[in-house]
């Protein structure tokens, strides 16, 4: 098991070295100017330009700029600063990750707490009136766009009904709109995987023989079908939680709120390359972690999957040829 996490962990420097080259280079030559975006104003002179070009760092070569960005984030973890507000990379990213990572776990919550069983409902009663309705309804929330989703949302319950309010996040009814709208497109995703896996896994022959001997419906969905049916989605969760730390930019923009998505929107549109390059790395960390702890997850729900982390040492002493050999001997 250890060994396997020191894998993972060693594998993850050249991914996460090559996301931030590629990143920096999409961001280096993306239609735009950085240093016209900092001086603010078309009147100045081109001395003023050579100057902050040269303060900002980008009147270097490029592959200069890449490696030098690469060797301080290897050897000090440093982000540079800013463009737009001259503040270390850091200290914004340690200001909205938190909001974040709040408002995308209580969305992934809502949306595992939902969806979950209410494929196992529609999976146990396939092809009844309500399997029918949860399937159309799931297709539907899946095919809608999130920003209509959210501005409906405020339309109906901010602008119409005045019980919520339509921005900000000040207090836990500032919530509530924006963590729906992030649940439901998951949700749908989540009841569609869970319906699809359970129907494939009740279909078994295991499941029929459980039943002819007699044992509990409950206990052959909870104990045997479901255990077996999780594996598809805990990848669709883990994905998810992956993306989490990113924030959802679409609804923390039309809601005002000041996550990390909001962030990533503002450096893109002001061109301010350690900003995109922080929220790509802080993401690209989650992503991979998370990826690493499903990995873990699929060993304790799958028997077969736990196996593959026994070593092949340990695997070599338990096997039944060895044991023959030996009492032979």
């Amino acid at each position: 098991m250890l060994r396997f996490i020191g894998r993972r962990v060693l594998i993850m420097i050249p991914v996460l070295l090559g996301v931030l080259t590629i990143v920096y280079t999409l961001s280096c030559f993306m239609p735009g100017d950085p240093v016209r975006n900092k001086l603010g104003t078309n009147n100045y002179t081109q001395e003023q330009y050579d100057a902050m070009a040269h303060e900002m760092g980008l009147d270097r070569p490029f592959l200069v700029q890449l490696g030098d960005y690469l060797w301080g984030v290897i050897t000090r973890f440093d982000l540079g600063e800013a463009y737009s507000t001259n503040r270390p990379v850091t200290e914004s990213l340690g200001q909205r990750v938190g909001v974040s990572l709040r408002l995308g776990l209580m969305s992934l919550l809502l949306a595992a707490f939902l969806g979950i069983p209410i494929g196992i409902f529609s999976a146990v009663r396939q092809n009844t009136v309500p399997d029918y309705i949860i399937t159309t309804l799931s297709i539907v929330l899946a095919s809608l766009p999130a920003f209509w989703l959210a501005m409906e949302a405020i339309q109906i319950f901010a602008s119409k009904l005045h019980v919520l309010p339509a921005s900000g996040l000040t207090s836990w009814k500032h919530y509530i709109l924006p963590v729906a709208c992030s649940a439901m497109m998951t949700m749908a995703s989540l009841v569609r995987m869970t319906r699809s896996s359970m129907l494939e896994v009740i279909r078994q022959d295991y499941i029929r023989t459980a039943r002819s001997k007699g044992m509990k419906e409950k206990r052959v969905i909870f104990k045997h079908a479901l255990k077996n049916a999780l594996i598809p989605v805990i990848t669709v969760v883990g994905n998810q939680v992956g993306m989490v730390v990113g924030g959802s930019i679409i609804v923390e923009t039309i809601f005002n709120i000041p996550g990390m998505g909001m962030l990533m929107m503002g450096a893109i549109n002001q061109r301010d390359y350690p900003l995109i390059m922080g929220v790509t790395l802080v993401t690209s960390v989650f992503v991979c972690v998370c990826n690493l702890v499903v990995d873990l997850i699929y060993s304790v729900v799958d028997p077969q999957i736990r196996g593959q982390f026994t070593s092949a040492k340990k695997r070599g002493k338990d096997s039944p040829h060895k044991k023959e050999g030996g009492a032979t001997a």
